[in-house]
């Protein structure tokens, strides 16, 4: 990258407008974006491997919908949970409270990474991270990119600039990928019951709460819950909310 940190030379300002005429067509396929990256963004932020993730915000749990890894270590990229508790992962905390670029050194800024974060950056070599993203109007709705193994030679300052540049379109590119259905089998499969259940869980009604409203017992709203779970795939109550929300159910607005 150029001396200048907060400006294009030529060679590079040809490249930038090629990438944001690439991100605008939008991606067919999950092969097209990582041509994009790979064509483009190595060239403006050289960096060793990358992630994207497009996921639906609820209380404190984000919900894929789509993650693309680019020359990411496979074993990474598996071992990363459908539904993130944002609470174990700090770094996705920080930059959702401060919608800023971020650089991370783990030698500088290890006080900053849980220790899972810290097992996955020596594990898989991540080194040095260069991370942005863009949240959407309803802030419901965000994409996050992080760029491991982030040249030495950027300054912190030339790789908040670029981050600045080609985040938004990265954004823009990938939410042209074709998205998940909304009416996933899980949720075609629900009860009345189970769907009213969703209604009161994003409500942050207690189990309690709901068989008082229902005239039911404990132990039935507990068992409806139950089912309601292994038919969702989740394990908690949010994780169940956020499954709802990423699919669009449209009683969760205003959860």
């Amino acid at each position: 990258m150029q001396e200048t940190e907060t400006t294009l030379d030529s060679a590079s300002g040809s490249v930038f407008l090629a990438f944001v005429q690439a991100c605008a067509a939008g991606c067919s396929d999950v092969e097209a974006f990582r041509g994009l990256v790979r064509n483009y963004v190595h060239r403006l932020l050289p960096h060793k491997f990358s992630i994207a993730v497009l996921g639906c915000l609820s209380f404190d749990q984000v919900t894929i919908k789509h993650m693309v890894g680019v020359d990411y270590p496979e074993r990474f990229l598996a071992a990363i949970p459908r539904h993130v508790n944002i609470r174990q992962r700090p770094v996705v905390a920080k930059w959702l409270a401060s919608r800023r670029p971020m650089v991370i050194d783990p030698a500088r800024d290890r006080a900053l990474l849980s220790d899972l974060e810290l097992r996955e950056v020596e594990a898989f070599g991540l080194g040095r991270m260069a991370i942005h993203g863009q949240i959407d109007l309803s802030a419901r709705m965000a994409s996050y990119f992080s760029f491991a193994g982030a040249s030495i030679e950027a300054t912190d300052a030339q790789l908040t600039f670029m981050l600045q540049l080609i985040a938004p379109h990265l954004h823009v590119a990938l939410t042209s990928l074709p998205t998940v259905t909304l009416t996933d089998a899980d949720l075609e499969s629900l009860t009345a019951l189970e769907r009213e259940l969703l209604v009161w869980l994003a409500a942050g009604r207690s189990n309690a709460e709901i068989a008082a409203l229902r005239g039911r017992s404990a132990a039935t709203i507990r068992n409806a819950l139950h089912c309601l779970y292994k038919k969702l795939n989740v394990k908690s109550r949010a994780e169940a909310v956020a499954v709802g929300s990423a699919r669009g159910m449209p009683f969760l607005v205003e959860a």
